[in-house]
């Protein structure tokens, strides 16, 4: 597959990014002075700021509003456009190496102009009244900028080989206090519903295509045959930062297998989890049995800052 082909597959596999539970403060990550991605809701949030004419420019002082409220909403999609420019596609590539082609920017300037306002404001900033407006976009539903990006990937087997721009790092980033897991074949009635990757304490990043790994960098699950009706409906791959609120994600079920992560891997950005040839082995034993990887029933624990 070409560059440009799996960073439109890996944007369809945004969803990675789904909503930590309910009580986890959500994942905000400031893209610039004035915009930032919501990672828990998957939206893009900007602002921007416009002065008020003055009297004597604009004796009509509800119409000078209107005016200061254009210029900052100008302001906030110019903003908005520096968040979807910066957002990381793959551990590859970024949004800007495809925001450089022509026919993409086109489609996401038109996107962006037509972006509605959330929310506006005043200030006063040295005896000046500034009106400040907030936009958001969502990055999939409601046509977002995203869906420029989503194509239906092929079905792929999972690679046996290595890819030779993958790194392995199994040293953690921080040691962490780790509850003894005991990690037992299921039941046959009572097959494992989803699966949990722990993989606090290496300092996993947020990526749109994220895999789960062997320690030699081979592939265990991550190249998948995915509808873009599926990602934006559900996504993927869904974060939390603690095991507590992993177990209470829906996408964990009843019953997850629950793994430790021996590393993480990736190349410019390290996305991936690896774990052990041993748990690898058993989370493809496992899923065989009720297919929570096909149905994306995938959550992985990071550390809680971005």
């Amino acid at each position: 597959m070409s560059r440009i082909g799996v960073a439109l597959a890996a944007l369809a596999l945004l969803v990675a990014i789904a909503a930590p539970a309910l009580g986890e403060q959500p994942s905000v990550q400031n893209i610039g002075e004035n915009s930032k991605i919501d990672w828990t809701n998957l939206v893009y949030i900007a602002t921007g700021d416009g002065a008020m004419p003055s009297p004597q420019e604009e004796p009509n002082r509800a119409r000078a509003k209107l005016k200061a409220k254009k210029y900052a909403e100008m302001a906030a999609i110019a903003n908005l456009l520096m968040a979807i420019d910066g957002t990381t596609i793959d551990y590859e590539a970024t949004g800007k190496d495809f925001m450089a082609d022509a026919t993409i920017k086109q489609k996401i300037d038109g996107y962006v102009k037509n972006v509605q306002i959330s929310k506006d404001w005043k200030e006063n900033v040295e005896g000046s009244t500034i009106v400040v407006v907030e936009v958001r976009a969502p990055m999939f539903k409601n046509n977002g900028p995203g869906q420029i990006f989503l194509r239906e990937a092929p079905p792929e087997e999972p690679s046996t080989t290595v890819e030779t721009s993958v790194k392995v790092v199994l040293k953690p980033d921080k040691v962490v206090k780790m509850t003894n897991l005991v990690v037992k074949p299921s039941l046959e009635e009572k097959p494992y519903t989803g699966c949990i990757i722990d993989a606090s304490g290496y300092k996993l990043e947020r990526c749109m295509s994220p895999r789960i790994r062997k320690q030699d960098g081979s592939e265990v699950w991550g190249t998948v045959h995915v509808s873009p009706d599926m990602v934006l409906d559900r996504g993927i791959v869904s974060y939390a930062t603690s095991l507590a609120g992993a177990k209470s994600n829906p996408r964990a079920g009843s019953r997850p297998l629950i793994l430790r992560a021996t590393g993480r891997a990736g190349g410019r950005f390290f996305s991936d989890p690896v774990l052990s040839d041993d748990d690898a082995s058993l989370l493809l034993a496992e899923d065989a049995k009720s297919g929570f990887l096909d149905k994306f029933n995938v959550v992985f624990v990071k550390d809680p800052v971005l």
